[in-house]
């Protein structure tokens, strides 16, 4: 119940499995905060930047998605476990805007965020506020597309202890972000 790697072995060791929403390419490998270089943690990072089919598979798709140098698609959302809050860019520094984003983007990333939050009632913080991550899904898709990416942490933490929220919640948390999720689609063609 508190598996969150996939299920690859690991080359030269017996370790199993890459985290994921470590593995992606934009700043990977900057080990701070909650991103492991150890094989058995279970936010590791993986042997190299998109190690893992999975991020590979997500990569290619958001590259074959470039039409005449303009990336399609606009925003996105990955959906976490615990911790009710709306996440943007970036993980991988404490820096509001580092020397790889815009004031403006900043601005805008923020705004959306918050105006997100205050219809599910997440509490709305650029993802480095939580702590640290590099290879994050959401920093890939924003550092290399300028794709408007968050992230909802979703269920309360005292709800479902591991990464297995219980079934009877599901309806209850996706109704609470559905006018959240409505409002990133309007804005997707600003």
């Amino acid at each position: 119940h508190f598996w969150r790697k996939n299920r690859q072995p690991t080359p030269g060791t017996t370790a199993i499995g890459t985290d994921l929403n470590r593995n992606f390419g934009y700043r990977w490998g900057i080990a701070e905060g909650r991103t492991s270089t150890n094989p058995f943690a279970i936010t590791y990072m993986g042997p190299s930047a998109f190690s893992a089919p999975e991020t590979r598979n997500v990569r290619d798709f958001l590259a074959s998605r470039v039409v005449n140098g303009r990336q399609q698609i606009r925003t996105a959302i990955t959906f976490h476990e615990s911790g009710r809050l709306v996440m943007w860019p970036y993980g991988y520094m404490y820096a509001d805007v580092p020397s790889d984003m815009t004031t403006a983007d900043h601005s805008a990333l923020a705004i959306i965020g918050k105006h997100m939050a205050s219809t599910n009632g997440y509490k709305p913080e650029q993802a480095s506020d939580l702590y640290l991550t590099s290879g994050t899904t959401r920093d890939y898709e924003y550092g290399v597309y300028r794709i408007f990416s968050y992230t909802f942490e979703m269920y309360p933490r005292t709800s479902s202890p591991g990464f297995y929220p219980s079934g009877s919640l599901i309806g209850r948390e996706t109704t609470r972000n559905r006018a959240a999720f409505l409002q990133l689609l309007d804005a997707a063609d600003c």
